[in-house]
């Protein structure tokens, strides 16, 4: 088996995009479930303000985690999406490696917090993140579906 390596994503090809689309299909519902394009993953790796940061076993993608970068007046934060394992290679510890690949990236751009949220249902990535330093917050989260 070869060994899994973290990196943060740079290009957008049809394999990246079949291995994504997959991954996203793990932990995404309803209209979000929906197949991003192409043109869809280059346009996010062109963001400077966005970082894919992926798990790769050989050339597949197995893991992957978003990094948004919030810059906002007076300081820039980071918002969590799309943290997912591969179902087959879950409690192999990819997802804390992605997640500290994550936090060291935000700590080189010098970010002064990072925020995520978690669906009650992911317990083992709710188990996760107090683990590697994420505090529970209380909080109400909304949406606006436009």
């Amino acid at each position: 088996m070869v060994a899994i390596k973290t990196a943060i994503l740079k290009r957008a090809d049809s394999s990246n995009l079949q291995d994504i689309r997959g991954l996203l299909a793990q932990v995404r519902s309803g209209s979000d479930k929906e197949s991003i394009t192409i043109a869809q993953l280059r346009e996010v790796l062109k963001d400077r303000n966005t970082l894919i940061i992926v798990a790769k076993d050989g050339v597949r993608i197995v893991g992957m985690a978003t990094l948004c970068i919030m810059v906002r007046i007076g300081r820039q934060t980071g918002q969590v999406e799309d943290v997912v394992v591969d179902e087959t290679y879950r409690g192999q510890g990819l997802g804390k490696q992605l997640m500290n690949k994550l936090i060291e990236l935000a700590q080189k751009k010098k970010l002064k917090a990072i925020y995520l949220t978690g669906r009650p249902a992911r317990v083992a990535a709710n188990a996760l993140y107090p683990k590697i330093g994420f505090e529970k917050r209380e909080t109400n989260a909304y949406c606006l579906k436009l």
